[in-house]
């Protein structure tokens, strides 16, 4: 049966001692991203408790919500054309991380300096592929991502995270 999209995504900043959690995700968009997910008709807080466990296995218990943001990224579900999302930061968590199988092909705990990496092998395959890193051009980003092998082996930032964390202020 195929999967409706609802439009609205939810993604979790997950702070441990000035690193934030990021994950490489094993399915759609190939890249590095904080956990993530569709709302599917659930609140946002929700969705966040949810994913947060359901991707990396870290319990919520306090969320505050740091961005409302409508980006025009496509995914492989019918109908979904963008995402209303919601940023949320867990400001209290507990639990070790445990990825994904399914979802998570790996994770860490990234400094500035590991971001601005991922942030650069983004803008540099935006330009090689001649994309512009803008939100327009978001739909043919997200669609070269996932159709480039180069790309799948090394990847930088997931391309809707790049406008995400740019208005968060991490990059």
């Amino acid at each position: 049966m195929t999967k409706i999209c609802d439009n609205k995504s939810v993604g979790i900043l997950f702070w441990k001692e000035g690193k934030l959690l990021m994950i490489e995700r094993k399915k759609y968009n190939p890249g590095f991203a904080i956990p993530a997910g569709h709302q599917d008709g659930d609140e946002p807080e929700r969705t966040a408790t949810k994913e947060g466990e359901e991707e990396v296995k870290l319990i919520i218990k306090k969320l505050e919500k740091r961005l409302v943001e409508i980006l025009p990224n496509p995914c492989k579900r019918e109908g979904g054309t963008h995402h209303e999302w919601t940023i949320f930061e867990a400001a209290e968590w507990n639990g070790e991380v445990k990825p994904s199988p399914d979802e998570t092909k790996s994770y860490l705990w990234t400094d500035r300096a590991t971001i601005n990496i991922f942030t650069r092998r983004l803008e540099e395959f935006a330009k090689t592929i001649g994309v512009p890193l803008e939100k327009d051009h978001l739909p043919e980003l997200a669609r070269a991502t996932n159709e480039n092998q180069v790309w799948k082996e090394n990847p930088g930032l997931e391309p809707p995270m790049y406008f995400l964390l740019k208005n968060l202020g991490v990059i």
